[in-house]
């Protein structure tokens, strides 16, 4: 067109001084149309979803924001970025940052971002993190889910998680190995060895949420020093009072039925059968239950020796040796009385 133009003002002009100026203007003229032709653009701007068309001469992002009077946040997103060149029919992106509400390990902190979902968010805060001493782990707890999008004013919570292997130093727990002393009464203790407790190394898997132990884990032992077993002798016997009033140790106490019998004669020990209230008298017992030779005390006949048997003395039952018929039906059948072994044969 120019140089259509120029021809004809050739022709009508020829090429003369004022032909020249004229022709200089137009092709100015021209090329500065032409120019702002080509610096015309119709471009699109989305701002959170909101789009709208818009002619611009500017050359860069940048600049269209500029002069949309789109103002731009540190944390705001914006694609293509800023220094971008600006062509025909392009669209722009900007996502506006929203604050969220932030909490890690029990501490609050408010975060501005235009990312997209909570694991982006938390991937991109992670050199602000760091500054703070904190690192986001994939085995930390994020509540919402890490793919859960942002939205204004949302809390997030981040457990932290931690898992240790420690190890302690236990006590192994001594045993004790207990003498019984029939010629003690049974209140008597003595320790003749001190036990010692052994030591063992105990390793652990210790799993935390935000410092607090949430599982310990035996994960293996090793013994360090044996332990050292206890001796301990204690007393066996019962202490007892006679119908004489004197007291005595009981070794063993039973509670028994007991018969009555007479007529003299030797015991099946070889003693001569006697009953005498002021010492020592005549039982027959069942040798399993009390061993013949046993010393002692029957409720209400006194202090006497097993030194017989019978053929109806079995288990639990005695027969004591009285003077008379008399007092054998006198006697008669008693249930449940007491007997006390003060000594065993070979004790007194």
């Amino acid at each position: 067109m120019v140089e259509k133009f120029k021809k004809y003002l050739h022709k009508s002009f020829s090429n003369g001084p004022k032909a020249k100026i004229i022709l200089g203007i137009v092709i100015a003229i021209c090329c500065v149309v032409t120019l702002l032709v080509s610096m015309r653009k119709t471009v699109k701007i989305n701002v959170d979803g909101n789009e709208q068309t818009f002619v611009t001469y500017k050359g860069t992002v940048g600049d269209v924001l500029q002069e949309q009077g789109i103002e731009l946040a540190e944390k705001d997103k914006v694609q293509p970025s800023k220094e971008s060149k600006i062509s025909k029919n392009d669209t722009i992106s900007v996502k506006k940052a929203v604050q969220v509400k932030v909490v890690i390990s029990g501490e609050e902190r408010e975060i501005s971002t235009a990312e997209d979902t909570i694991g982006d968010m938390l991937l991109a805060e992670a050199d602000n993190f760091k500054e703070e001493g904190i690192e986001i782990n994939d085995s930390d707890i994020v509540t919402p889910q890490k793919d859960t999008a942002i939205t204004s004013d949302m809390d997030i919570q981040v457990v932290k998680v931690q898992e240790d292997e420690v190890t302690e130093i236990e006590e192994i727990p001594f045993d004790t190995e207990q003498t019984i002393d029939y010629n003690k009464v049974n209140t008597f203790r003595e320790v003749t060895s001190s036990g010692v407790v052994g030591t063992k190394e105990v390793a652990y898997k210790v799993v935390k949420h935000d410092d607090e132990i949430i599982s310990k884990e035996k994960v293996s032992e090793t013994p360090l020093t044996e332990p050292q077993t206890e001796k301990v002798t204690v007393g066996g016997a019962i202490q007892k009072t006679s119908r004489g009033g004197e007291t005595y140790l009981s070794k063993k106490t039973l509670y028994v039925q007991a018969t009555a019998y007479t007529g003299g004669g030797r015991t099946a020990t070889g003693k001569a059968v006697t009953y005498n209230p002021n010492g020592t008298s005549t039982i027959a017992v069942d040798p399993r239950v009390i061993p013949l030779g046993s010393l002692v005390e029957v409720s209400g006949y006194g202090l006497a020796v097993a030194s017989d048997t019978g053929g109806a003395i079995k288990g639990n039952i005695i027969d004591v040796y009285l003077n008379s018929e008399s007092e054998c039906q006198i006697w008669g059948r008693k249930h449940n009385v007491e007997v006390n072994i003060k000594a065993y044969p070979g004790e007194w």
